[in-house]
């Protein structure tokens, strides 16, 4: 990992943080946050994680972790919609 992919890396994620500061205070909605988390998460899996030059295993693990994370989501969403 190179010195200029971790710069390039940490001024992507301010950048987010910012856009996404400025975008609550404009009141759009969740998903926009949501949307820009997720883009921020995924740089940090795979800068930081190093997921990005992983062994094909060790991203399917990472690709798991996410997909149980997504069912949790999707089964409290569910819940809720179907009381």
């Amino acid at each position: 990992m190179t010195p200029r992919s971790l710069i390039l890396t940490f001024v992507a994620l301010v950048a987010l943080a910012a856009g996404s500061w400025l975008l609550a205070s404009w009141g759009t909605g969740t998903g926009v946050a949501l949307a820009i988390a997720a883009v921020k998460a995924g740089l940090i899996a795979a800068v930081f994680m190093e997921l990005w030059t992983a062994e094909p295993v060790d991203r399917a693990i990472g690709a798991v972790a996410v997909l149980f994370v997504v069912l949790l989501c999707v089964g409290a969403v569910a819940d809720v919609a179907f009381r």
